[in-house]
């Protein structure tokens, strides 16, 4: 049985030093923050009520949300889940600190704890940005997996995700007109590789890079155009190990009919089009599977 996943909901992602996180996701993302205590911070990105949560601690700590439709769907997941071998838990006590209804919680073979939650909420108020960075919403996540095929398995088997493109062993996921919303990278580590934010276009991409001139090291990859879902996109290095990325256009898909999946190399050319230096050790043609921190430099502290 295949269980929708409705929309990619929000990152959780644990830090070494929480007011660095704080001050990286307001002054250089632009997001807008929700709460704010000593252990915890949200921020929005939409309509959403947030979609980026930093919470203090090991960094390795980190989980992704997805919604799905109701408790119907919960409890059909779990049991999915469970006939594929992989333990599930609801926890109560998450779903109330992450003010939705109900939450499973499971790890897949690669090693992501995901959490799936039933009527998060939204907020009523428009997104307010601290700075015009001209973030449209949360727009998909890249993920190191150790179990690529058997990550990917789970995601199409059990929830229907269509692979749109691959490129090598990495696999585009998309559940709805976006090329993707999850992207698969084979690493030696698990964990988010990068989490990326829609912006209002092309625009604000550049504008990015050249906010960033100043301290190249810090960019990761691009700008650029990507050939598998025709994003132009940069993506440039944040707390804690943890890539971000800013992306506009893009290919438009149809769920009922999209194209069937394309295979690229894995060469640095399938990953941009206009040939942009790329740092991202996930993404280079033949390079080991290493912590992409060691190519780039730390954000540095307030």
């Amino acid at each position: 049985m295949s269980i929708s996943i409705e929309r990619l909901r929000y990152v959780c992602l644990g830090t070494r030093d929480l007011d660095a996180a704080v001050k990286f996701a307001r002054d250089e993302l632009g997001l807008q923050t929700v709460a704010a205590s000593a252990d915890e911070a949200s921020f929005r990105s939409d309509e959403r009520q947030y979609t980026l949560v930093y919470e203090k601690g090991d960094p390795r700590k980190q989980s992704i949300g997805l919604e799905l439709a109701g408790l119907a769907a919960l409890d059909a997941a779990a049991e999915a889940l469970q006939a594929h071998g992989i333990t599930v838990v609801r926890e109560d006590s998450t779903a109330k600190r992450r003010n939705v209804r109900a939450l499973l919680a499971f790890e897949t073979p690669g090693g992501m704890r995901v959490e799936l939650v039933v009527r998060p909420q939204n907020q009523g108020w428009r997104f307010f940005p601290s700075r015009d960075a001209g973030v449209a919403g949360l727009a998909a996540i890249a993920l190191r997996s150790t179990a690529v095929a058997a990550d990917e398995a789970i995601w199409t088997q059990v929830f229907g995700l269509r692979v749109s493109d691959w490129v090598g062993d990495s696999a585009y996921l998309g559940l709805d007109t976006a090329h993707h919303r999850i992207a698969l990278h084979p690493s030696s580590q698990t964990g988010v590789l990068a989490v990326e934010f829609e912006v209002d276009g092309i625009n604000a991409v550049m504008q990015q890079f050249h906010r960033l001139r100043a301290e190249p090291q810090l960019i990761a990859h691009g700008p650029g155009r990507r050939p598998t879902s025709a994003q132009a996109f940069i993506e440039f290095a944040g707390p804690d190990q943890v890539l971000y990325g800013f992306v506009a256009e893009g290919r438009i898909m149809d769920p009922e009919s999209a194209p069937r999946p394309r295979q690229f190399a894995q060469h640095p050319s399938s990953y941009c089009s206009w040939g942009s230096e790329c740092r991202i050790a996930e993404l280079q043609a033949e390079a080991p599977q290493a912590s992409t921190r060691a190519q780039l430099r730390e954000v540095p502290r307030p």
